[in-house]
This record gives structure tokens, C-alpha cells and sequence, in this order.
């Protein structure tokens, strides 16, 4: 896991160096930040390190799959500043009530199909006929463990809207076959069940995060992974763009995606029951935060044009923030000052 440091500097300083840039703190000044997020968020969130670290803000930031790092919080006890999910509806589906009361939607996303130079295929594939190649018995394809990371189960999913959309229920066989991802069809939807899953690691390979397969790839070791397309721009992958049915990015195909559902384990080991819906990143501060202050400075930033020029910079779409839960007073001021 990938931890930034920088130096602390003393209390005073950073009081009067917060105190420039127009930022009153309300809690007690704290020079530490912990962030657990969405591995895809790490060049986002090491980007904001090296601007909070001038400010005399240290950073130690854990990237992980979402699931994983609201377990941190939920069923480890760990402290955390911020936590950051690649999927805002899991934060008040898992950390609603005690362990926070708001989440701040602000970004978007796509899903692709990466691979690099060395993939069987490479020269061949097109948005026409990737899930023919995807197919092909010599294919090796990843994406990362639905039941930790947003982005594996929006790999299932992406798979399961394929079948409705090319009417072929080939890649439902796959999946059951190579990774033991369950299916059933009733009428116009697809339900699946993830909850034993068992790659094989032939045709299948799975990881705990998404960014973790970037390496397989660029190795040679597998020839495609399902990515978010910001993952694949920045680690410079070649990529293949999904049609808006399958890519899980447009806000008006959301019926459409929610003809898929899917059951994953999530925290304490229960399981739940997801649709597909189009990509939308969340955050919040979690109740008991040992550095709220910190974490608010991040999110002003965030909000900020600087911040949003980031986002776009690393490859996500900036949306227009919106608050699920009971929003603090002090974020609703920022939303009124920075929206």
C-alpha cells in the first residue's frame, strides 16, 4: 500500500498558514490526514498530498478496494480522516448510523476493456468484437474481486448487460464456468451471485483491487482486465471504450443497467443485493474522525476548481456535488461557497 509522508510542521505554523488561505479550523488544528479509499483515487488523492503537505499536512493515505476500506472503519476499528468509495452507495448502505450520517457524491466514471501491445488479440480487437475475443479459449481476461472492489462486481455486471444486449448468454457461461459467478434470468433481467466466487486462474484471474491487475497486464501474464478508463489512461494502457449500455457511465440509461443485480458479502460477512447503476463516486468523514479538520481542508479542496481540474487531469468527470444523509453544517457551506 502506497503511503505519502511528508514533514509535520509545528502546531503554530500550520494554524497560521491555514489561517492565509481563508480556512478556520473549528475542532483543533491537526497536521495528520488518514485516508482510506478506491485504489482508482490514488493519483487524485497523492496529487492533493503533495498541495495539503505544503500546508503543513501529512498524508497517509491506503488505497484498497471500497469494501475493504469501509471494513477498516466498520469491522476493524481503525481511525480513519476520509473514506473514499468508488461506489457512493455504499457508504450509507455500510456506514450509515455509527459510523457516519452523510456522503458527498462528486465524480464519475467508465468501465473499458484495458490490455497493452502484448495481449493475444491486440492488433485484432475493436469495440466490435471485443466480447468475441474476450471469448476465445485462449483469452486470459481479469477485474477485481466483486465481493471487496466496486470495480469487480461492475465487471460482472458489464458482463451481464452484455448477454441482455447481444442477446448471447455466452458470457454468463463464462463466468460460471471459469470464476463460479452464479446466474439466473427471470424475464428481462439477470441476477447474480458472487458470493463463492472461485476463479480459476487459467481463463479467470482475480485480484483484491483493480489497480493490482494493471501489473498482470503490462506482464503479459493476462491479456485483458475490466478498468475504470481513468486506471488505463494513467498507468498508459490501450483500451477499449464500451458502448454507453455496458460502460455504466450514463445517468440516463439507469433502468437500463438496473436490469442486472448482483449479491455480494459485504461487512460483518452478511450479504447484500446491488443493481448496476451508473458510476458515481462518494465520500464522507466518518463519525469519529480523529482529524476532522484535516479532512475538511481535503474537501474544500476538492470543490475548489484546482480540485476539480485534478479529476479531470486523472481521467474522472466532475459532477455536480450532491449530498446523501444529513450534511454538517460546515459542508453546506462549502457547497454554497464553491457550487
Amino acid at each position: 500500500m502506497g503511503i505519502r509522508r511528508g514533514l509535520l510542521i509545528p502546531l503554530s505554523i500550520l494554524v497560521i498558514s491555514l489561517g492565509v488561505i481563508g480556512w478556520h479550523l473549528m475542532r483543533g488544528a491537526s497536521g495528520e490526514l488518514v485516508v482510506y479509499h478506491a485504489g482508482s483515487m490514488t493519483d487524485v488523492v497523492e496529487s492533493f498530498a503533495l498541495i495539503l503537505e505544503r500546508e503543513g499536512i501529512r498524508v497517509l493515505n491506503e488505497p484498497s478496494g471500497s469494501i475493504d476500506a469501509i471494513r477498516k472503519v466498520v469491522d476493524l476499528g481503525k481511525k480513519g480522516d476520509l473514506v473514499i468509495s468508488a461506489d457512493y452507495r455504499l457508504i450509507p448502505a455500510l456506514m450509515f448510523g455509527e459510523h457516519a450520517d452523510w456522503c458527498l457524491k462528486y465524480a464519475s466514471n467508465e468501465m473499458v476493456v484495458a490490455y497493452t501491445s502484448k495481449s493475444r488479440y491486440a492488433e485484432e480487437i475493436n469495440q466490435e468484437n471485443w466480447l468475441e475475443i474476450l471469448l476465445r479459449d485462449d483469452v486470459r481476461i481479469g477485474f477485481s474481486d466483486p465481493n471487496k472492489d466496486p470495480c469487480g462486481y461492475r465487471a460482472v455486471m458489464v458482463l451481464a448487460l452484455a448477454s441482455l444486449y447481444y442477446d448471447d448468454d455466452e458470457p454468463l457461461k463464462m463466468l460460471m464456468e471459469h470464476s463460479e459467478v452464479t446466474y439466473s434470468i427471470n424475464g428481462s433481467g439477470v441476477y447474480l451471485d458472487c458470493t463463492k466466487l472461485r476463479p480459476d486462474s487459467i481463463k479467470v484471474f482475480i485480484r483484491s483491487k483493480e489497480v493490482d491487475l494493471v501489473a498482470l497486464v503490462e506482464a503479459g501474464m493476462l491479456d485483458y482486465v475490466f478498468e475504470y478508463r481513468n486506471v488505463a489512461v494513467s498507468r498508459g494502457l490501450s483500451y477499449v471504450e464500451l458502448p454507453d449500455e455496458l460502460n455504466l457511465a450514463n445517468p440516463e440509461l439507469e433502468d437500463w443497467y438496473a436490469k442486472v443485480s448482483l449479491i455480494l458479502i459485504a461487512t460483518g460477512g452478511e450479504t447484500r443485493t446491488l443493481k448496476a447503476s451508473p458510476i458515481v463516486y462518494g465520500l464522507t468523514v466518518p463519525s469519529d474522525a480523529p482529524h476532522e479538520d484535516a479532512a475538511k481542508r481535503v474537501i474544500k479542496l476538492l470543490l475548489s476548481d484546482e480540485g476539480r481540474d485534478i479529476l479531470e487531469d486523472k481521467g474522472f468527470r466532475p459532477i455536480r456535488p450532491e449530498v446523501v444523509g444529513e450534511a454538517p453544517k460546515w459542508l453546506m457551506e462549502l457547497l454554497g461557497e464553491e457550487t
